[in-house]
């Protein structure tokens, strides 16, 4: 999330639960429209929601098939219907939407909350990637309100919005790994995130690696893959590159993991994590797998 203009720079469990129930709103309100099918949820924040991720992931990121034009007719209906779910739970206050859409097949949007008596305001970062006619994803159907982290917060009363039964359209815990993999070849700098999520995804849920899909992934997007490391940027690196990873890894997660949590993680100088990408990526190199 975004507060005051500025990313969060350090963990804040009170912050992080306020922009969390906002994001709740937004898939809520985004899943219950017509056509909403278009829209395949992914990445960390899908992770958090839909398969236990227990890292604060801050942005809402989908992939779509079709025309824009119907995204838009979605993202509207969505919007106007989740302005009004803002003001119960966090009081009076203004919805504004900015486009922040760099490319003309996507959409960029920063949702932004600004509530009367509060300085700091909420902000969700809102983004869609076209895929290309020929892309395959592989996907699950899932009731909102039946998910064990939303389901805690309805409980516990954060997250007022009565029979909350829309259905996500969201990638399989393969097809995340997959988007991860393209994601530490294709970033410019490592987040360690990703990082993070791949140990989840492998480690935690058991999520063995799909070769295919892997492959399928690298041409899934209607942007072209470019990708600026190969598989061996991850396995057999010097002492100076695994510093660099560590950097990585540290500056990143302080924004999504409680400090002790860090700190665990940090006493072992983050070998699982390390271990979990290094992994994967040998497994790409033995199984014959070719960057296009």
């Amino acid at each position: 999330m975004y507060y005051n203009l500025i990313t969060m720079q350090n963990y804040n469990e009170q912050h992080i639960l306020t922009a969390e129930v906002a994001q709740l709103i937004l898939l809520h309100h985004l899943y219950s429209q017509s056509g909403s099918h278009v829209l395949i949820f992914q990445g960390g924040t899908a992770l958090r929601w839909c398969y236990g991720g227990s890292r604060f992931s801050e942005d809402l990121d989908f992939v779509f098939s079709g025309p824009l034009e119907k995204v838009d007719k979605v993202l509207a209906k969505a919007l106007k219907n989740a302005e009004k779910e803002m003001l119960p739970h966090f009081g009076p206050g203004a919805l504004t939407v900015t486009d922040k859409t760099v490319r003309s097949s996507s959409r960029k949007l920063m949702v932004s909350w600004q509530p009367e008596k509060v300085r700091r305001r909420i902000a969700i970062k809102l983004e869609f990637e076209p895929l290309s006619p020929q892309a395959i994803i592989a996907t699950a159907n899932l009731v909102f309100s039946t998910l064990p982290s939303v389901s805690y917060l309805i409980n516990k009363g954060s997250f007022r919005i009565p029979r909350p039964n829309s259905v996500l359209v969201t990638e399989t815990p393969a097809e995340i790994l997959s988007d991860k993999v393209r994601a530490l070849l294709e970033r410019k700098y490592l987040k360690g995130r990703d990082f993070f999520d791949v140990w989840f995804l492998t480690g935690m849920l058991g999520v063995r690696l799909d070769q295919e899909l892997v492959a399928r992934k690298l041409a899934a997007y209607q942007w072209p893959f470019v990708a600026a490391r190969g598989f061996d940027s991850f396995f057999a690196i010097s002492e100076a590159q695994q510093a660099e990873m560590i950097k990585a890894i540290e500056q990143d997660l302080a924004r999504f993991l409680p400090p002790q949590t860090i700190a665990v993680h940090r006493a072992t100088g983050y070998r699982a994590f390390l271990d979990a990408v290094d992994g994967l990526f040998r497994q790409l190199r033995d199984a014959g797998v070719h960057l296009p």
